[in-house]
């Protein structure tokens, strides 16, 4: 396994603020970090689309865990339509959002589906994560395969670390691992 050990500044840019993501590939199967997190469903009415993992790890400064970090987490459906029946804590079934935490090491993982696409918009997941003693960071990741962020006003200026790859594994899911670097305050 292999990262990149850098961290970068909280900074803003499009109205977004943007942290840094380590992208880690590694070989892997689906649920990667299930033995270190409950993997949290987004999709429990099964809405069609693709099925799709993130896992992924929220740190700070040389890599300590940031555990019972909230990570609120909302996209579209396969049809590009947001579903806001009821509301983000307590959304209705149909929305494909919601909030998790880390565990103790920092661990988190979802299953849900792949967005859709709607305009000149890129594939993309909206991140909101929030822990005691850190800043809090709002942004959107997107698919490294997918043309349409040299279109995408917003997605265009995403570093690259924020550009995820997205791969196929065994049981026919996309899997994408989204490990977060959360400063301290």
């Amino acid at each position: 396994m292999e990262s990149i050990h850098r961290h970068t500044d909280v900074f803003e840019k499009n109205n977004l603020i943007i942290p840094f993501y380590s992208n880690i590939h590694c070989k892997s199967h689906l649920l990667n970090y299930s033995e270190y997190s409950k993997v949290i469903d987004l999709n429990p009415n099964s809405l069609p689309g693709i099925p799709l993992v993130i896992s992924g790890r929220i740190y700070s400064k040389n890599k300590e865990a940031v555990s019972n970090a909230k990570i609120e987490i909302w996209h579209n459906t396969d049809a590009s339509a947001y579903q806001n029946e009821g509301n983000f804590y307590f959304p209705s079934q149909k929305t494909l959002s919601g909030f998790l935490q880390t565990n103790k090491n920092g661990f988190y993982s979802l299953k849900t589906i792949r967005p859709g696409v709607y305009g000149y918009r890129a594939r993309h997941f909206h991140y909101k994560i929030s822990a005691k003693g850190h800043h809090s960071l709002e942004t959107q990741i997107y698919f490294k395969d997918d043309p349409r962020i040299l279109i995408d006003e917003i997605a265009i200026v995403a570093e690259n670390c924020r550009v995820i790859d997205f791969k196929y594994n065994h049981m026919g899911y996309l899997e994408g691992i989204v490990d977060v670097f959360l400063p301290k305050t």
